[in-house]
């Protein structure tokens, strides 16, 4: 698999992993909830689908606007924004047009889940997993 189609394929991976939806009750984080929460901390989880299902992933939302996903010895550097009251990923070198945007969802004090279903923890989870 070529790089370009690697990274592009991990900047959608990267797109997955924002906290998301509990259930009915649970309601959205909003934007300010999400940067006091969340920016700047690894938020790990484990897909279960896309390229990667089942690898140990951890991103980092940095206050700059970029993000890092790592895990499984690789590194992947990428771009969030506010969007709506969403937070939209790309990958770096990708248009805008390839962004994901998603809600969060606090579960607990540790736990999170977004809108795309994908559960994390705040990281490393260790024997916690979400």
């Amino acid at each position: 698999m070529t790089n370009a189609r690697l990274l592009s394929r991990l900047g959608l991976l990267l797109a997955l992993l924002v906290p998301p939806v509990a259930s009915a009750a649970a309601q959205n984080m909003t934007v300010d909830e999400f940067r006091r929460e969340l920016v700047g901390l690894p938020l790990c989880g484990t897909p279960d689908t896309g390229p990667l299902a089942g690898k140990s992933l951890c991103t980092v939302h940095l206050p700059d606007g970029t993000a890092i996903l790592a895990g499984s010895g690789l590194v992947v550097k990428g771009l969030w924004e506010v969007d709506g009251g969403r937070i939209c990923r790309r990958n770096a070198q990708d248009p805008i047009d390839r962004r994901r945007c998603v809600d969060y969802v606090r579960v607990d004090s540790s736990h999170y889940r977004n809108s795309d279903g994908v559960q994390f923890c705040l990281g490393p989870c260790g024997a916690d997993k979400p």
